[in-house]
């Protein structure tokens, strides 16, 4: 990574910081792999980002671990783990990039259909949990682990589904994040993607992150509920922008 340019060290620490305050608000973001990768290899990021997710997760946790939904967090983890085995197989061979524009796409989409929700409302009904689950972990679980990073956004979506509060949502889906982590890092260990440089990488993101972790704290004890859910909304659709344009 010596290779990388001031400039290039400035936006790489710039990203880190945004992205982990945003997670440390929300619980999740997905913004750091794909802009990241503008300036070095996505096989140095996507390890990177998973070693920084479970730190992150579980500073999270720490404090908000009483208000884990367990019962989403299972109905869900077990398909996350079978996702995770076929992104991990495709890891290496895989051409992502048609795939990173549609889930581009399918993030803006769904973050517009959040924030219009914000304003508009949609009538009570009863949530498939039986469908939603599985689709939630098993593509999230498969896109985590082959982009390394917009995993977060598939169990945001689950988890605003079911319409949690701002704390009950940021602890599960930090506790979801960190099973996934877990996961993720066997998954790259296995594949020999920590090298020196995402070693190197992990080392330098790691006080930025937790500085943008503190700052995400601080903002989200000061986030109304309407105010979070049109947050959430926003990160989703700015979350795409990144993979279209990869």
């Amino acid at each position: 990574m010596s290779e990388l340019t001031a400039p290039e060290w400035l936006f790489f620490a710039v990203v880190v910081f945004v992205s982990y305050a945003i997670r440390g608000s929300t619980g999740f973001g997905g913004v750091t792999v794909p802009l990241l990768a503008l300036i070095m290899s996505v096989k140095t990021v996507a390890p990177m980002v998973t070693f920084l997710g479970l730190v992150s997760s579980w500073i999270i946790l720490q404090k908000d671990h009483r208000h884990v939904v367990w019962s989403a967090l299972w109905r869900v983890l077990p398909w996350t783990a079978v996702g995770v085995v076929i992104g991990i197989y495709f890891f290496k061979t895989l051409d992502s990039r048609t795939i990173a524009k549609a889930l581009g796409v399918f993030a803006i989409l769904y973050g517009v259909q959040s924030m219009w929700r914000t304003f508009k409302p949609a009538p009570e009904r009863r949530l498939p949990l039986h469908a939603i689950a599985p689709i939630a972990g098993g593509v999230g679980g498969f896109v985590g682990a082959l982009f390394g990073a917009s995993a977060g956004m598939f169990f945001a979506m689950y988890l605003d589904l079911l319409r949690f509060a701002k704390v009950e949502f940021r602890a599960t889906v930090a506790a979801i994040l960190f099973g996934l982590g877990l996961m993720r890092a066997s998954g790259y260990i296995w594949a020999g993607a920590y090298d020196r440089d995402a070693l190197l990488v992990c080392a330098a993101a790691l006080p930025i992150m937790a500085i943008g972790v503190w700052a995400g704290n601080h903002l989200h004890a000061n986030l109304e509920q309407l105010r979070f859910k049109r947050l959430v909304a926003a990160i989703l659709m700015l979350s795409g922008v990144p993979l279209l344009l990869r």
